[in-house]
């Protein structure tokens, strides 16, 4: 009898969580899609060090973006080095997915960071997925004219990037419930709620690991257009 509970609370929760998607799959509309098809789709794109960036030919499937790793780009207050950002829109609620695999040399810290709530470059928010889980690495952070502050738990572990092997990203930004989950491969790694900036660019890049990123997809209820550029 108790399994028969055991299996019916699961097909519940399974089908609350499932209803919940479908209910924002409807509500969100795709806002910009990029497969990375084409040399000119980097320019949606400001990055901290151009020289970095470029198409490849090995992508998921066809051509994807690639980063050489760190740049000449110093970040203000200790944070990510290596950064694109879009420089179309403002977001505020959005679904941000992506196929990302490490590309480089296989370091002691692989990361990959997400950035949101961009102001400018001393005032944004990211959430960085991390080969190694300390007070510095492998959380949601927010840097406000400061040193980066984490404002998820210290997570035990960081994940297992595995290189060369494409992993699939997603970050659910709700503003209202002051909400930040992260999945990789559709397991749930990061989560924050906390006072972060509401609406901002949005962007990626990693501490200074060499990256490949394809099929970026952003979705949300709303955005605004507003072009910038910040470095």
């Amino acid at each position: 009898m108790r399994t028969s509970h055991l299996f019916l609370l699961m097909v519940f929760t399974l089908s609350t969580v499932c209803r919940a998607q479908t209910t924002i799959d409807k509500i969100y509309k795709v806002v910009y899609s990029q497969n990375f098809s084409k040399d000119k789709s980097t320019n949606d794109f400001d990055f901290s060090d151009d020289s970095k960036w470029l198409i490849s030919k090995n992508g998921k499937p066809g051509k994807a973006l690639k980063c050489l790793g760190k740049g000449e780009y110093e970040s203000a207050h200790s944070g990510p080095a290596v950064v694109a950002v879009l420089k179309q829109f403002e977001l505020s609620d959005f679904i941000l997915e992506m196929d990302v695999v490490q590309n480089g040399k296989d370091f002691s810290l692989l990361d990959f960071c997400i950035f949101f709530g961009i102001q400018d470059r001393e005032h944004y928010c990211f959430a960085q997925l991390a080969s190694k889980a300390d007070k510095k690495n492998h959380n949601i952070f927010m840097v406000d004219g400061d040193k980066p502050k984490r404002v998820g738990a210290i997570n035990e572990k960081g994940v297992i990037w595995k290189m060369k092997t494409w992993q699939k990203l997603r970050l659910e930004r709700l503003a209202a419930d002051k909400s930040v989950k992260v999945y990789m491969n559709d397991e749930l790694i990061l989560e924050a709620t906390d006072e972060l900036f509401n609406t901002g660019h949005i962007g990626f890049g990693s501490s200074n690991s060499a990256i490949k990123i394809d099929n970026l997809k952003i979705s949300a209820p709303s955005h605004e257009i507003n072009p910038q550029t910040f470095f």
